[in-house]
């Protein structure tokens, strides 16, 4: 008789006696040499996991099942072939039976040529699925057990603003500030639209990509910043130190969803409330809160839009932008006004560009701490270091993946010396700046969709006071 030998250990199994690679093989010829039969190919599986198919060798029987090449398979333990029900009943019935081919298990002393053998293989299937089970509650009761220990997760990824120490994690000075500024910015009502835009803006530092909407997201939601970790939707007491207060980030979770509620009523209420020119540029110029577009009524008139301080309404809904300073002292600025405003500067700048040259430099948020910065562009000078190393010792290397990361170290450190002290305009964004505005002198004739998508490009806020507005450009 022609015999394929199938032999399989997992990760967990290798030290385990009589389980090797080479314990199967070795009893597993044996057996065909007394048995006088001839092996016709050994398929090896070495580190798979026995819950499903999805094995190379496992794969390659399959497909040789209907050559002729083998009349049986010969396996060490039954488990060997597979741990669930479902897949053991499959190779059996599907596979082998259906090409005429025997199943023979050597532990179990059974083959599938007898009907005591069939019969034997449907229940000791349904015990390899229960071993498997049990394997299972057993590592679930020790995810629970590491959770209410307060150590982290061996398979979550680690936060940003932490760096892994075995079963905990240590703060990172300079990226736990940055995680401390995004919480503190939400709270002060900026969107996380443009908390993303800003920290990118300002070198996403402490990242080898940029910030996006959905890693802004991912740190206001983690409750490892409370310094706890969750299990199952639970929260326990971890090992590790909080960056951001319990409180703080209770409030943050709050504030999401209420925001998302509003968010969903203005776009259901209002379809068209994002068409609006300056809708999230303009700010307060005493608090610093976003103003709110409102409609204001007047008698015999028709309706007029106008920007509000949300600190200046008592609404209860105003809480979602407002800032601690209840007492603002700003009125309002109409809609058209402000437009109008807005695209006649745009116009003149566009006449005029060598004066964005004088324009003050966006005053830099106070969230990094000077030693963590230094420490930081210790760390990016050595990765330089190592860059030059590598091309010199690797001739394979590829030069352009080099230049990239070399580029983004680059950029990583000029954004990093640029909060050690101030620092002078890029003289290329200026360039480019320039050469926009040379193609929008005639902003007043574009659409309103056309102008408030130049609108955004150019300007990054407008503050606004009773008696003066300022326009801080996107350079």
């Amino acid at each position: 008789m022609k015999v394929a030998i199938y032999v399989r250990v997992s990760t967990l199994e290798q030290a385990e006696e009589g389980y090797s690679i080479g314990e199967q093989k070795d009893k597993l010829t044996k057996y065909c040499e007394i048995k006088d039969w001839t092996i016709t190919k050994i398929y090896s599986d070495p580190g798979f996991s026995g819950s499903n198919l999805d094995r190379p060798s496992m794969q390659q029987m399959i497909a040789d099942a209907t050559t002729g090449l083998y009349d049986a398979v010969l396996v060490y333990k039954l488990d060997r072939l597979s741990r669930s029900q479902k897949d053991t009943l499959y190779l059996i019935e599907d596979v082998f039976q259906k090409n005429k081919i025997h199943f023979i298990s050597l532990s179990e002393n059974f083959d599938t040529s007898t009907a005591f053998g069939k019969a034997m293989i449907g229940i000791l299937s349904v015990f390899a699925q229960l071993e498997r089970e049990q394997i299972k509650e057993r590592m679930m009761m020790g995810k629970a057990g590491r959770a209410k220990a307060g150590k982290i997760m061996a398979w979550s990824n680690i936060p940003f603003g932490y760096i892994k120490d075995h079963d905990t994690y240590d703060i990172d000075p300079l990226r736990a500030d940055i995680v401390k500024d995004i919480f503190k910015r939400y709270l002060e009502g900026t969107s996380i639209t443009r908390i993303y835009q800003q920290l990118n803006e300002e070198g996403h530092i402490g990242k080898n990509v940029k910030w996006s909407y959905r890693t802004v997201r991912q740190v206001l939601g983690n409750a490892t910043y409370t310094g706890n970790v969750t299990y199952h939707g639970k929260l326990y007491p971890a090992l590790h130190r909080g960056i951001i207060s319990k409180a703080d980030y209770d409030e943050v979770q709050r504030q999401l969803k209420i925001r998302q509620i509003e968010a969903e009523k203005k776009f259901y209420a209002h379809p068209f409330q994002s068409k609006y020119m300056l809708s999230g540029l303009l700010k307060c110029g005493y608090c610093g809160a976003t103003l709110k577009i409102n409609k204001a009524h007047r008698k015999n008139k028709p309706p007029r839009w106008r920007y509000n301080c949300p600190n200046t309404q008592a609404r209860s809904h105003a809480k979602t932008y407002a800032h601690k300073n209840i007492n603002c002292p700003f009125k309002l600025i109409y809609r058209d006004e402000a437009e109008d405003m807005v695209i006649r500067e745009i116009k003149k700048l566009a006449l005029h560009p060598d004066s964005v040259i004088n324009v003050p430099t966006p005053k830099q948020h106070d969230h990094i701490n000077t030693e963590a910065v230094k420490k930081e562009l210790e760390s990016i000078k050595r990765k330089q270091d190592k860059l030059v190393d590598l091309y010199l010792i690797a001739d394979s290397l590829n030069l352009d993946d080099l230049n990239k990361r070399s580029q983004e170290l680059k950029s990583q450190q000029k954004a990093l010396e640029a909060k050690l002290g101030p620092a002078e305009k890029d003289d290329h964004n200026i360039l480019e700046f320039k050469k926009a505005l040379v193609k929008v002198k005639d902003i007043d004739k574009l659409s309103y969709d056309q102008q408030k998508f130049i609108v955004n490009q150019l300007i990054k806020s407008i503050d606004v006071m009773n008696d003066k507005v300022t326009i801080n450009w996107n350079i």
